[in-house]
């Protein structure tokens, strides 16, 4: 007779706290100075489980990288069946407030993984499906009637480029906190949707 059944399996567990010890030691140190050794120590096991599940830190940072961008074009699609004003609040709310579960997924680890694609195949297939759908969904923003598809797109794309850079800008300069992206994006999203 079994008592106790774990949730999930020992490797899920095992993985999960090997991802979470890489996040803390990137976080921590940037991914250049992360090693396998400091992921471990971070994740409180022995190094021979990090290599069991993972072959690099670089293993590891695309696998986050991918979960991530996953969960930012998840949170996005609920944009499909809103108002223009309703889509406006929701993206400032998911993407501008102080959530640390929300706003997490935009910070240092992004902007490791960003800057690593440049010369990382896997990670730039990520990144270039990330931005695809983002832009399609931010598309349905502007979808009144009024424009045509390229005029959406275009107008989508300049959106997302005001959020990814209000938030890069945010992470590295104090002067432009999350609530001076917000401001910038919810200013840039109504003069766009102007005829």
């Amino acid at each position: 007779m079994q008592l106790y059944k774990p949730n999930k399996p020992k490797g899920a567990k095992r993985r999960e706290s090997i991802i979470k010890g890489f996040v803390s030691a990137l976080e921590k140190q940037g991914f250049s100075n992360t090693s396998m050794a400091g992921v471990a120590q971070e994740a409180g096991i022995a190094p021979s489980h990090v290599f069991y599940y993972f072959k690099s830190t670089t293993d590891i940072l695309r696998e986050v990288f991918k979960h991530r961008c996953e969960a930012i074009v998840e949170g996005m699609e609920a944009l499909k069946e809103q108002d223009f004003e309703s889509k406006i609040n929701y993206l400032s709310d998911f993407f501008y407030t102080e959530n640390k579960s929300v706003n997490h997924l935009t910070t240092g680890v992004m902007y490791e993984a960003i800057g690593a694609s440049v010369t990382d195949p896997t990670l730039a297939v990520h990144k270039e499906e990330m931005d695809r759908c983002c832009i399609e969904l931010l598309a349905g923003v502007f979808n009144d009637g009024r424009m045509d598809d390229e005029e959406r797109t275009e107008r989508a794309e300049i959106l997302y480029s005001c959020i990814a850079g209000s938030k890069l800008n945010g992470y590295f300069s104090q002067d432009a906190d999350l609530t001076h992206g917000r401001s910038l994006f919810i200013k840039a999203a109504y003069l766009l949707a102007k005829d």
